[in-house]
């Protein structure tokens, strides 16, 4: 034990506050030690979630609704949304119609139809479109002299919860303008909703419209008018 000498000596003194003040710094850089770990560690683990965020996708659909002009009328996340507006799925079959069955002689606006009506189609229709062109080359068919333009009939009607049903007529022109042919067709289509979730979906199919099956032909009363018509005249 310290004697009252010793707490006398100022040596003694002079090393006791020594200690003291040693043990103040210590104590001080020991807190800025652990403050230096904790601001280590939150960086640590917010450059970790940076990572994790630049790693997920984060594109957000959405669905816009628009009127006959194509001006919109509202716009809401497609996660959030109501399902899909039956007029929307009715404007992107008529849509798929005149892209599939249109014939231009602007090999421009042709190539982006069916560039377009490729966002459309899956599974069994797309193999039926790809017969239909394999036998009906819309390129050949307008050097050829044959553009087809496309008018849909009303629109298109559902007959069951996933397939619908569209009318639409064809007339086939010559490169001078003169009518050559009017047709009658109709289809049903089997569709598939699903919303797009990347930014080429958004911009390919912002409806989220797929047709998954197909079946077409002419309309019957349209075929047997014709066929009237042409014994008609035969006669």
């Amino acid at each position: 034990m310290s004697s009252n000498n010793d707490l006398d000596n100022p040596f003694f003194q002079a090393q006791q506050l020594y200690y003291d003040s040693i043990g103040a710094y210590v104590k001080i850089a020991a807190q800025w030690r652990l403050a230096a770990v904790i601001c280590l560690a939150v960086a640590v683990a917010s450059l970790g979630l940076n990572i994790v965020q630049i790693s997920q996708n984060k594109v957000v659909p959405y669905v816009v609704a628009v009127d006959k002009l194509g001006s919109a009328l509202a716009v809401r996340r497609a996660d959030t949304a109501s399902p899909t507006p039956v007029s929307v799925i009715q404007a992107e079959l008529a849509n798929m119609v005149a892209s599939w069955r249109t014939v231009t002689a602007d090999l421009d606006l042709q190539a982006k139809m069916l560039d377009r009506l490729s966002a459309f189609a899956r599974g069994a229709a797309k193999g039926v479109l790809t017969e239909w062109f394999e036998k009906n080359n819309p390129v050949a068919r307008a050097k050829s002299g044959r553009l087809v333009s496309v008018n849909v009939k009303g629109v298109p009607l559902p007959v069951s919860p996933k397939s619908w049903r569209i009318e639409w007529q064809e007339t086939v022109r010559n490169h001078v303008g003169i009518t050559v042919d009017v047709t009658q067709y109709e289809a049903t289509m089997t569709v598939l909703i699903q919303p797009p979730r990347t930014d080429a979906e958004i911009l390919r199919n912002p409806g989220g419209v797929y047709i998954t099956e197909l079946s077409y032909g002419t309309v019957l009363a349209n075929a047997e008018a014709a066929k009237a018509s042409r014994n008609e005249v035969s006669q």
